[in-house]
């Protein structure tokens, strides 16, 4: 049978090559489907089998006559409308669905452990002010007006960020790869961050396909949905802070104001004398966030006009763009497999399933498949982070 020619619906072609466009694909699949697709050649079972492995599409899907309807809601709350996100990847599916899994086991254990629900997760879904959902996420997190001072860069903020959050039992879990499968890489311009919203344990999300400073500011854009109680699904660019819905730009400037907080900023503005990009660039270092939030900022207290700040977005995408491409060119060093997984999960998280499991609550196999690891490496995992410190 391998070497027997069949027939693919051209609905199901076009429904694949859509899948795999943020997925890190061998161009050979792709040229093989657009082959298909015009007719030049005649897909094999053996060739399908292949095209199913490299894709992780289900075998059966290729022999449908219409494509098969996935359930992916979270896309519904998407910051940036955009057709190409109405399909979500598999790579994205598959993410989603282990972090559901994650929480629904952390939700049911905090549930047997006499957890309440968390009494900040909506507290202000009706709040339009941003400055006043600012003022109850640093009073939750106890989060001093200069916090950022303490640290060196992006990574120790988003570390010191990270660490509050989940002292209030919000579980953030990061990666950018599904599971430890390294040829399925997410792809930040289908997504930089998402939310699930629960009372008892609301789940952020990060790529870690984006910059230090992207994920610093999606890490605080989806504390604020936490606050306002509303799912979340962040694919904005860097950059673009239009056509975007009023929940949204809320996100986006209570994040902003915690980053970079306005009576600082202008204090710290109107002090330098330096030319309007070097500014730009040492006031990003002096509250370690992105220079883009600083050109933002800048813009919004009247410090540059729309044609300057238009200029600094369009130099800073360029630099952007070329940080991303010498991302694809550069090899990857490895670094420490253990406190890079242990860096994916959320460190309560972790804990509670060790724990669970020596009670006997939970199978050891359960485990193991939450966190992708075997009995070996979940070891490893528990003596990692239970030195660590955020």
């Amino acid at each position: 049978m391998a070497g027997v020619t069949v027939s693919i619906a051209p609905e199901i072609l076009n429904w694949v090559i859509q899948k795999i466009q943020f997925e890190n694909i061998n161009g050979s699949v792709s040229e093989l489907l657009n082959k298909w697709k015009s007719g030049e050649k005649v897909p094999t079972f053996n060739q399908i089998e292949e095209i199913s492995r490299k894709t992780n599409i289900p075998f059966g899907y290729f022999f449908l006559d219409k494509p098969p309807v996935e359930e992916c809601k979270i896309v519904k709350y998407r910051t940036v409308d955009s057709l190409t996100i109405q399909e979500p990847s598999r790579n994205l599916i598959d993410i989603l669905d282990m972090m559901s899994d994650a929480q629904e086991w952390m939700i049911e254990y905090e549930k047997d452990n006499g957890q309440e629900p968390l009494s900040f997760v909506g507290v202000d879904h009706n709040e339009a002010d941003s400055e006043v959902i600012v003022k109850h996420i640093r009073e939750e997190l106890d989060l001093k007006k200069e916090w950022f001072q303490e640290s060196k860069n992006a990574n120790e903020s988003f570390k010191f960020l990270r660490g509050r959050l989940e002292n209030k039992g919000i579980m953030v879990m990061m990666s950018g790869t599904v599971g430890a499968n390294t040829r399925r890489k997410l792809d930040a311009e289908e997504f930089r961050a998402f939310t699930l919203i629960d009372k008892y344990v609301p789940l952020i999300f990060i790529n870690t396909c984006d910059s230090e400073n992207g994920k610093l500011f999606s890490l605080l854009h989806e504390t604020a949905h936490i606050w306002i109680g509303v799912n979340s699904f962040f694919n904005e660019p860097y950059g673009n802070n239009n056509y975007i819905d009023k929940v949204e730009v809320i996100c986006n400037a209570v994040a902003a104001e915690i980053l970079v907080p306005t009576t600082v900023f202008v204090k710290v503005w109107e002090e330098s004398k330096e030319k309007m990009l070097d500014k730009i660039k040492a006031l990003a270092k002096y509250f370690k966030c992105s220079r883009f939030v600083i050109a933002r900022k800048a813009y919004e207290c009247k410090k540059i006009s729309k044609d300057e700040y238009n200029e600094a977005a369009r130099l800073l995408m360029k630099q952007y763009q070329e940080w991303k491409s010498s991302q694809k060119t550069e090899k990857n060093s490895g670094g420490d497999y253990y406190r890079t997984l242990g860096s994916k999960l959320d460190h309560r998280f972790v804990n509670a399933l060790e724990q669970s499991a020596r009670e006997g609550r939970t199978q050891y196999t359960e485990v193991y498949r939450l966190t992708r690891t075997n009995r070996r490496t979940f070891s490893r995992l528990i003596n990692e982070i239970g030195g660590a410190k955020w």
